[in-house]
């Protein structure tokens, strides 16, 4: 074998296992509290590089060496869990069987932005967001950043939206917290007993829905805050067509309001499972997390109990934030107790800086 060679299977050798130990080390870093360490928040968000890293080992392997291709395999196998959390492989969704269509229900979870156009384009005179939650006559809409719902000009919300949407809607929560919660069934609100700036923007309902007791979160949960500077340093740091000569330091406080937004998640995420944990039963939590799959705070939330409405219907990965080259789902809905998710769809509409989510539930008929 030439020297040559040989240098290059140790190289390969070498990837192969510092990738495969990467991509352990992130799929399960969301175990670790953010309290405990910031960093497993940031390998955690990584998550989705070492996996394509670990793929194109794997091609390399199989076409250079095969016998090397056992580690990337052997990570896949050991993560399997946290990468089909991330991106599951249901060919097809689960769908409404034609003997559960009056069982079934929808369930609308949108950050809106407070139905800020972010391309300021509106069709017909109206505001899109608006116009997208009607086209899904969805049964109970949760919506963040949603702080009236009232005509504005401004936005081209206008008088004729907000009385479909009130018509449709006959029970409503606006604006507390952030949050909007429009259903057709009745509901009535949980008080937490939580001030806002310790538990941020959580709004908890009992809806009352086939003889059922849904316990409903809506949330949205602590953000980054990143500043106009922070974004700067960021789309620099990120921009590929640059000389990527940022000046590290401008990135210092990006890390340090990470991290406190992981710590102040974590609380939140603890709040939320104590209710569910008092409460029982039918659950379902949903809503803008700023966080990513398998993190800490979806952990938290999801217990032993709750499940994800994406993992279990989707197929791949996908975004639902398309603002700042933040491309990542942190918005999720989990859920519990004698109902199941069969259906879940990302909306393509770009008004706000988030995608929605649209699930379909249907009864567990036992």
């Amino acid at each position: 074998m030439s020297r040559t060679r040989k240098v290059f299977r140790a190289l390969g050798l070498i990837s192969n296992i510092a990738c495969a130990v990467l991509l352990f080390v992130s799929a399960y870093s969301g175990n670790i509290s953010p309290q405990q360490s910031g960093f497993a928040t940031i390998l955690n968000m990584s998550f989705p590089l070492w996996i394509l890293l670990n793929v194109i080992n794997l091609a390399i392997d199989l076409l250079m060496w095969r016998w090397l291709a056992i580690v990337p395999v052997a990570a896949f196998a050991a993560t399997i869990v946290p990468v089909l959390n991330f991106s599951p492989l249901n060919i097809t969704s689960q769908g409404v069987k034609s003997n559960e269509k009056d069982l079934a229900f929808t369930v609308l979870n949108y950050n809106v932005m407070d139905f800020i156009d972010n391309q300021d384009k509106y069709p017909n005179d109206c505001n899109r967001t608006i116009s997208y939650i009607l086209s899904t006559d969805a049964d109970i809409v949760c919506l963040q950043e949603c702080e009236y719902l009232q005509p504005l000009a401004k936005y081209h919300v206008t008088e004729s939206q907000i009385d479909s949407l009130k018509t449709r809607y006959p029970y409503r929560a606006i604006g507390h917290h952030g949050q909007a919660t429009l259903s057709k069934y009745p509901f009535t609100d949980i008080n937490l007993g939580l001030s806002r700036l310790y538990s941020g923007d959580i709004t908890a309902h009992l809806v009352e829905m086939n003889n059922q007791t849904i316990t409903l979160f809506n949330v949205h949960l602590r953000s980054l805050r990143f500043n106009q500077d922070d974004r700067d340093a960021y789309l620099e740091f990120t921009d590929i067509n640059s000389s990527n000569d940022t000046d590290l330091s401008r990135l210092l406080p990006l890390r340090d309001k990470l991290y406190n937004a992981a710590r102040h998640r974590a609380r939140q995420a603890n709040i939320i499972r104590a209710y569910l944990d008092q409460a029982g039963g039918n659950a379902i939590v949903c809503g803008d997390f700023n966080d990513v799959p398998n993190c800490y705070a979806i952990r938290t939330i999801s217990g032993d109990s709750m499940n994800d409405a994406y993992a279990e219907n989707a197929f791949g990965p996908t975004i639902t934030f398309n603002a700042n080259r933040f491309y990542f789902r942190i918005d999720h809905v989990l859920y519990s107790g004698s109902l199941k998710a069969v259906d879940i769809e990302r909306g393509d509409i770009p008004s706000s800086d988030h995608y929605p989510l649209l699930t379909t539930f249907v009864w567990q008929q036992n």
